[in-house]
């Protein structure tokens, strides 16, 4: 097996100072030792799962090879030492700026943001990418989302509005961004029985960073999400709720702040899904529609959060069940 290596350290740990250590969650541990054999964790007299020193690097080093675009399943088999190389290699190949590591210094939110709007104004997205990467390992996953990602998707824009920045730079680190949140996902991995949340934004919201956010996050808190993308009517997000029985739709406003047409758009959707599932809206345009959201009892959402706040108190709920009749209508 090729984590044999483990056994060297008489120092173990519980999972809980894992996750802290790793960033990774205790969900995203325990399936990657359940489906992957990843990690092989000793097993108190009561069945509590410990680690030891040796288990951690190697966590550390599926992290930082699953943010560089691999996938946990094609590495769980790599022996450790292995998995170093790999990782190295990842590293040389997309920029020179060091990882960090549990033997290297961190960076705060606040260095990572400035050295990602370098990397941004140089159009540099190895740069980019690879800060990003490292962002992830030094910052908790709440962190990583509200003191970094969020602030710099607000600056950029900020910047773009003003001048400061050309589309060209917009375009490029939006595309850097998206593909890391994407790759930030499939570092969770919910059980099969885990609610679903449906993410996405109605017809006529064209902006996704927000959304794609709101995905990264729902995973990390155990859900299994199903993104839908933007500009949808809501006879389609209504058939796709339906027919993945969620227990939740998060829907994404950024732009424009007084679409006449949105109003209609909800009240279908509301109509279409009935009571069940939960409506969660977030986004800069949010606000504006407040008084519409209450009429279609929706929650509207002040940050991130309180986003997780929800889908925490959510979890319980049972999922949408759509009856014949009702899928009848949607097709």
């Amino acid at each position: 097996m090729a984590n044999g290596e483990k056994g060297r350290s008489s120092i173990t740990h519980p999972i809980g100072v894992v996750s802290r250590r790793t960033g990774l969650k205790a969900d995203v541990l325990r399936a990657w030792e359940r489906r992957y054999k990843a990690i092989q964790p000793g097993r108190t007299s009561t069945r509590r799962r410990y680690y030891t020193d040796e288990d951690v690097e190697r966590l550390l080093l599926f992290r930082q090879a699953t943010l560089a675009g691999r996938r946990i399943g094609q590495i769980a088999e790599l022996s450790t030492q292995e998995l170093r190389n790999l990782v190295q290699s990842d590293r040389v190949s997309v920029s020179h700026i060091p990882e960090s590591s549990p033997t290297t210094s961190r960076l705060t939110a606040k260095g990572h943001f400035f050295a990602c709007l370098r990397a941004i104004d140089d159009l540099d997205s190895q740069k980019l990418r690879a800060q990003l990467e490292r962002a992830a390992m030094d910052l908790s996953h709440p962190r990583l989302i509200d003191t970094l990602l969020i602030p710099l998707l607000q600056k950029i824009g900020e910047l773009w509005e003003k001048g400061g920045l050309r589309v060209a730079h917009e375009h490029f680190s939006s595309s850097v961004i998206r593909s890391f949140l994407t790759s930030l996902e499939t570092l969770y991995t919910p059980d099969a029985v885990a609610p679903v949340i449906l993410v996405g934004a109605p017809v006529r919201q064209f902006h996704e960073m927000g959304a794609l956010i709101a995905c990264v996050t729902a995973a990390s808190e155990g859900w299994r999400v199903t993104y839908l993308g933007n500009d949808l009517p809501a006879e389609e997000i209504a058939a796709a709720a339906i027919q993945r029985r969620v227990s939740a739709i998060a829907l994404s406003l950024v732009y424009p702040s007084d679409d006449p047409h949105l109003g209609e758009e909800l009240g279908k959707l509301r109509r279409l899904v009935g009571s069940a599932p939960a409506l969660l809206v977030g986004g800069r345009a949010a606000e504006s529609y407040d008084r519409l959201l209450h009429s279609v009892s929706a929650q509207r959402l002040l940050d991130m959060s309180e986003f997780r706040d929800q889908l925490r108190a959510l979890r319980t709920r049972p999922p949408l069940i759509a009856s014949a009749e009702t899928r009848i209508s949607l097709t």
